[in-house]
């Protein structure tokens, strides 16, 4: 009986780590496409296209967020926390949108 080498990667690269977005858009490729799922798995690519989609993302994010503090600056007090709260809620809605159209999307 042969059994198939099933691997999740080709590249010896794509050992390192696996950071948050890339985690989730592999969780929602599993849980709403289970048969790319299992393509990408089978023919190495899974973690490569993964990496790609964690890079894409924190770019992405990191990118929308400087474009909004340009139209929404960091107010003019010396409230630390008035700053943080504002950098987090802009984070935030930046996550939002790359999490709709990166993460959420069938690869």
């Amino acid at each position: 009986m042969n059994i198939p080498n099933i691997q999740i990667s080709n590249n010896s690269e794509d050992d390192r780590p696996l950071g948050k977005y890339g985690r989730m858009a592999m969780e929602y490729l599993k849980e709403q496409n289970p048969q790319r799922y299992m393509i990408l798995k089978m023919d190495g690519t899974l973690m490569a296209t993964m990496h790609w989609v964690q890079e894409k993302a924190v770019e992405k994010i990191e990118h929308i967020t400087q474009q909004m503090l340009k139209s929404d600056p960091m107010p003019n007090t010396e409230d630390i926390m008035e700053k943080t709260r504002h950098m987090n809620s802009l984070r935030s809605a930046a996550e939002e949108i790359v999490l709709n159209e990166l993460i959420y999307k069938v690869r």
